[in-house]
């Protein structure tokens, strides 16, 4: 299931993990076990994305999903939303959004 992402922006005070999703839809009770960090390299006509790995092995069971104002049953591919995670791994996912650099993405894999 490597191909299910959300891509992680930041975590609010709340608790409420800020990002965007790839583009499968995520439905609730997912569990994303893994952080990997990406870096964009080049310039604006040639892109290109490097993968910088695993960061950690984690257990992050995905509760709620908050976007267009109410809470849905999953994360619509493609679509930016808050999710409310629980389990094993969220203070290393707030450490890898803290040590991420310019041009580097921290992602949730399931």
């Amino acid at each position: 299931m490597r191909d299910i992402e959300f891509f992680v922006d930041r975590i609010e005070a709340n608790g409420l993990c800020i990002g965007h999703n790839g583009r499968k839809n995520v439905p609730l009770g997912t569990v994303f076990t893994v952080i990997r960090k990406s870096r964009i390299d080049g310039e604006t006509a040639n892109l290109v994305t490097v993968d910088l790995g695993v960061i950690a092995n984690v257990s992050l069971t995905l509760k709620e999903v908050h976007t267009w104002r109410k809470t849905v049953p999953e994360i619509p591919g493609g679509h930016a939303a808050g999710l409310r995670l629980e389990g094993v791994g969220l203070n290393t996912l707030e450490e890898a959004l803290k040590q991420k650099g310019t041009r580097e993405y921290v992602r949730l894999q399931a």
